[in-house]
């Protein structure tokens, strides 16, 4: 191997790469084909996914339910969980290396909104195993309603704190606290730079800065052709 290659990016877009795929959507549009290229899937899985979070909670919260049921949904969550994380990477990171052609996506606004949906998601998904949990929570949970729960489960994900006293907690209390944290800290760098991205850039006063930004944006169009130009001739030599 040439000690001047690097392999980091490539090593880790082939292992997000394989986790994008053992996910139940992608397990989905493998046996039906004909929704890879459909948006109204896309929207229709994060709708429904949405949904089911803010259901699950208040299932929990006012029904009686065996642990079997409970655990079951707290899977789920934290399958969901994962599989957004590994979505937004590869969105972030390495689809655009893995795209054959010119990188695009269907539209920044509905990029956007589906990535609010998604981070409420995760706070319901982490509010459900909260109350599914609680008890390695000292039993300071078992006592706040549902949208009390909501709440905690917000303030963690945003914050890296929470209102309620940590005496009594066991260990997979904290491993959920921290795991949500995590989560969060990403999440919110994602949203923060998408909604930063699609600000309109101000027009510079200085000439010389100026002229050093167009430099920059035409010397982007011309790796751009360049890449366009070795396709198109990969693709005649084929």
């Amino acid at each position: 191997m040439n000690s001047r290659t690097s392999f980091l990016v490539q090593t880790w877009a082939k292992v997000f790469g394989l986790l994008e795929k053992i996910s139940l959507f992608s397990l989905i549009r493998w046996v039906f084909p004909s929704l890879k290229r459909s948006y109204w899937f896309v929207d229709a899985w994060v709708l429904i996914n949405l949904v089911f979070s803010i259901v699950s909670v208040f299932l929990l919260a006012y029904g009686e339910w065996n642990r079997v049921f409970m655990y079951a949904l707290v899977f789920y969550g934290l399958f969901r969980v994962l599989e957004i994380f590994v979505y937004q990477v590869n969105v972030l990171l390495f689809h655009p290396l893995q795209s054959q052609a010119s990188y695009s996506i269907h539209s920044h606004r509905r990029m956007i909104i589906a990535l609010v949906h998604n981070f409420f998601e995760i706070i319901f998904w982490f509010a459900v195993s909260y109350l599914a949990f609680n008890i390695n929570f000292g039993n300071e949970l078992a006592t706040l309603n549902p949208f009390s729960v909501i709440y905690f489960s917000m303030l963690t994900m945003v914050s890296y704190s929470s209102t309620i006293a940590a005496e009594g907690w066991s260990l997979t209390a904290i491993f959920i606290l921290h795991f949500q944290a995590i989560i969060g800290v990403f999440m919110t760098l994602i949203s923060l730079s998408r909604f930063i991205s699609l600000f309109p850039k101000p027009k510079e006063m200085d000439a010389v800065e100026e002229d050093q930004t167009l430099l920059r944006k035409v010397e982007t169009l011309e790796k751009q052709v360049n890449k366009l130009i070795r396709i198109t001739q990969d693709q005649k030599r084929r």
